[in-house]
């Protein structure tokens, strides 16, 4: 029997982008339901590293702080070639507020985004499968099956979090495109000894193989390495398989005490679109990474970011359905951006054949080759974003698309916070009385109480042209630069991205 409830938003999966989909509904008080099908916490290590950006976004969602006396800062990576270095990568050469990977096994990253959903007042429902959806005009009936029995029940938007199997896309009939490697890798987190410095993150590749050393808390280490050949799927390597693959690579390092192990192939995947009329997928469930710079986890909790401040705008009447669409739109194409570069950086790593001399040439350390070293930190670090799609103008400071980051509002970070779920209008505290009014009459329209102004003095014009305004998005996505003698531009514009507001005569 169709039962209606009180829940508007069925959340299918209780890993990292599921529950932050649920944080995110929370800010704008949208009733969700989240199941996940494990009866059991996440217990293996799998994901390993936080970047940058993640935590900035978990840091907004108050999880941050938790994170870290947990986690190892991993502020260098090293990319060795036959026992020599050729790159470096230092992430201490950014501007952020976390400027390095967050190194923790994923259980405890889970750990303490479930605390946060728990403070609140929200439980994972666990032990309960998607079994069925049906979209229909009231949005979409999906049928649950727990260990209570099964249920069916009428939801606004279902959200596919489940994973590589997601039973959310296959129910929606979304392909999942792409291809697995001929690669299949062993993973362990090991106790290691070697004289190389067991703070930094090592990327050793030789020619008949690779392997990946990254640091963790006590003393323990996360090592990758190739496998030799396919290897069958029930798979568990043991601590003397590990010993054997390094001997064959020649590597002058020991480990010992392992506290897990597991085999797992390659992927390089993505669904065709992340939306389907009611029905969302993120993280895993919408897109397949290799391994090869930690992306997986880190772009399944922007894809919950993005999607979590629209559901909320468009539930509470800030934004239109269209507003739906820009999510699939713009975590479809991040993605594809991201399995590309994955593509390229696994295929020189793992010495495939699927880039070319000129690709490897790049990071070697050459004059010619110094914007490219410049900026790897920044896409690794998550902070390359750009729903423009095109490269921005090199003279403009801001650019609609990309993320305001810390080194570009620096001194004045503590006065104006972004994040927190609204729009932040950011102006110079010198503006007019009447176009500041303007401005704020045009964002009251547009977004009642999901936005606030940040004044700012600026007298050496460190941030903000005289005049000039800056409108962050909720994710710290700039979404429109403009003067403030503009204001009719800017309602027009409000108007196209919200499909809400009056366009001024």
């Amino acid at each position: 029997m169709l039962q209606e409830i009180e829940q508007e938003v069925l959340i299918v999966g209780g890993g990292p982008t599921g529950m932050i989909t649920a944080l995110q509904l929370h800010r704008f008080g949208i009733p969700f339901r989240i199941i996940e099908v494990r009866t059991e916490k996440c217990s293996g290590s799998k994901a390993l590293s936080v970047n940058p950006a993640a935590l900035d976004m978990l840091a907004d969602l108050g999880i941050t702080e938790s994170l870290l006396p947990q986690g190892q800062k991993n502020q260098i990576v090293n990319l060795m070639y036959n026992d020599k270095r050729m790159f470096k990568l230092d992430f201490n050469r950014i501007s952020a507020t976390h400027p390095y990977f967050l190194m923790l096994p994923q259980p405890v990253t889970e750990a303490a985004i479930e605390n946060r959903l728990n403070e609140l007042g929200y439980e994972i429902e666990r032990g309960t499968e998607l079994v069925s959806l049906a979209q229909n005009e009231k949005g979409a009936q999906a049928t649950c099956k727990g260990l209570k029995g099964e249920d069916t029940r009428q939801y606004r938007y279902i959200v596919g979090c489940d994973g590589a199997n997601s039973q959310t896309r296959q129910q929606v009939g979304l392909p999942f495109d792409g291809y697995n490697y001929d690669l299949h890798f062993i993973l362990a987190d090991v106790k290691v000894k070697w004289d190389r410095d067991l703070t930094q993150s090592y990327y050793y590749i030789k020619e008949q193989g690779f392997i990946i050393v990254l640091p963790l808390m006590e003393g323990y280490h996360r090592i990758v390495i190739k496998a030799d050949g396919k290897i069958p799927g029930n798979y568990s390597p043991g601590l003397e398989d590990f010993k054997a693959a390094i001997a064959a690579l020649d590597v002058d390092i020991e480990i010992s005490e392992p506290t897990w192990m597991s085999a797992a192939p390659f992927y390089n995947r993505a669904t065709s679109t992340f939306r389907r009329g009611n029905v969302f997928v993120a993280g895993d469930a919408a897109h397949l990474f290799s391994p090869i710079g930690g992306f997986g986890m880190n772009t399944g909790i922007g894809d919950a970011f993005n999607l979590g401040w629209k559901l909320g705008y468009v539930m509470s009447g800030a934004g239109s359905e269209a507003l739906l669409d820009s999510y699939a739109e713009e975590r479809h194409w991040n993605a594809e951006q991201l399995l590309k570069l994955t593509d390229l950086n696994t295929s020189m790593i793992a010495g495939l054949d699927r880039h070319g001399e000129q690709d490897e040439a790049k990071f070697l350390p050459k004059v010619a080759n110094r914007d490219f070293i410049k900026a790897f930190p920044q896409i690794s670090a998550g902070y390359k974003l750009n729903y423009a799609k095109q490269a921005p103008d090199p003279q403009e400071k801001y650019h609609v698309g990309g993320l305001l980051l810390s080194s570009q509002f620096l001194p004045f970070a503590n006065e104006f916070p972004l994040g927190n779920a609204k729009h932040s209008l950011i102006v110079s505290s010198e503006i007019p009385a009447e176009q500041l009014a303007d401005l704020q009459g045009i964002m009251q329209s547009a977004f009642g109480d999901f936005f606030r102004i940040n004044t700012i003095w600026d007298p050496q014009g460190y941030m903000l042209e005289a005049g000039q305004f800056i409108l962050v998005r909720p994710d710290n996505v700039i979404e429109y630069v403009g003067t403030a003698k503009d204001s009719v531009a800017f309602n027009c514009a409000l108007n196209a991205l919200y499909q809400k507001m009056d366009v001024a005569a």
